[in-house]
């Protein structure tokens, strides 16, 4: 289920109930990055305002989540818009506490979530160790020796 997060929103919520010192922008993305990577799920965060420095951008952005800045309007009514052009807007998770963007993803039948409920749920995921996976790495990538697959072609 693709998530679309209120950036500056979810930053308020993670800098109430996160860690000493707050967080900025560039630590709540890679927390973002992090829970994206492990939870498989595609993420779009808004900032409100202009887009930083190429340097500044480059320091924010993660490479699983894509970042964006809302420019001269809100990133109130860029999410907004961004539901409304959706096809699929009921696949979506959109993280945000302010009303307007909850009652435009219930129009259009996302799920709503509440940012501090989603920080939450964020922290709870990153506490836990992370899932061993089913198969070793060696099956996908093709660990075998030139021997081996001779072996296997007799």
């Amino acid at each position: 289920m693709p998530v679309l997060i209120d950036g500056n929103n979810l930053l308020f919520a993670a800098q109430q109930h996160g860690p000493e010192p707050p967080i900025g922008r560039t630590q709540l993305c890679e927390i973002v990055g992090n829970w994206s990577r492990r939870t498989g799920e595609r993420v779009h965060v808004v900032f409100d305002g202009p887009e930083p420095s190429p340097q500044r951008a480059e320091q924010v952005a993660d490479p699983d989540i894509d970042v964006s800045y809302s420019r001269d309007v809100s990133a109130d009514e860029v999410l907004i818009e961004l539901i409304n052009r959706d096809s699929a807007a009921r696949r979506l998770r959109v993280v945000s506490s302010d009303r307007e963007i909850a009652a435009a993803a219930k129009r259009r039948r996302a799920t709503p979530v509440r940012s501090d409920e989603f920080w939450f749920e964020m922290c709870r995921l990153l506490a836990r160790p992370p899932r061993k996976p089913l198969h070793p790495a060696e099956k996908y990538e093709g660990a075998m020796s030139d021997e081996d697959v001779d072996a296997w072609m007799k």
